[in-house]
């Protein structure tokens, strides 16, 4: 059980009707996800965290938390929701901190209202890492020449 928490000041968060955890998870490339209380999910900076799904306007929305959903173009949201076969929205109260009611008045009138979030909901809060590749090898892998045994088969020779 996931105890909820209200949000929604300088955040942003995809909300996605009626899909798992998992299907969101994979949608947005994410593994290696662990449970977490759902107040780490949601002050998610460089992470993402995923909240169970929420009984809300039309359906049930899994909420996928983090800093770096603020910059997803709108190409990025119409292949997530092509790829999910379903709504998806985003909410955004970084970028304009200006616009916060605004923002969080939509989110109520079309998914889930972050800041009335409460109570015990069936499922986990979960977080994930975003990758780091990490530092490039110290031997830089370089492709291999033709060889003449590649080149023979490649021309039939």
């Amino acid at each position: 059980m996931t105890h909820l928490e209200p949000f929604g000041d300088a955040a942003a968060w995809l909300a996605v009707l009626d899909s798992s955890q998992a299907e969101v998870a994979e949608a947005l490339g994410l593994t290696g996800g662990r449970s977490v209380p759902s107040t780490e999910a949601i002050a998610a900076t460089s992470t993402t965290g995923l909240l169970p799904p929420l009984p809300g306007i039309d359906g049930r929305w899994t909420l996928a938390v983090s800093t770096g959903l603020a910059s997803i173009s709108s190409r990025r949201l119409t292949a997530l929701a092509a790829l999910l076969g379903t709504q998806v929205l985003l909410f955004d109260t970084i970028s304009d901190p200006g616009r916060r009611d605004d923002v969080l008045a939509r989110a109520a009138a079309e998914s889930v209202d972050p800041r009335t979030l409460s109570g015990e909901v069936p499922g986990h809060a979960l977080l994930f890492d975003d990758l780091d590749e990490g530092p490039p090898p110290a031997d830089l892998v370089t492709p291999p020449s033709r060889t003449p045994w590649l080149w023979s088969k490649l021309t039939g020779r």
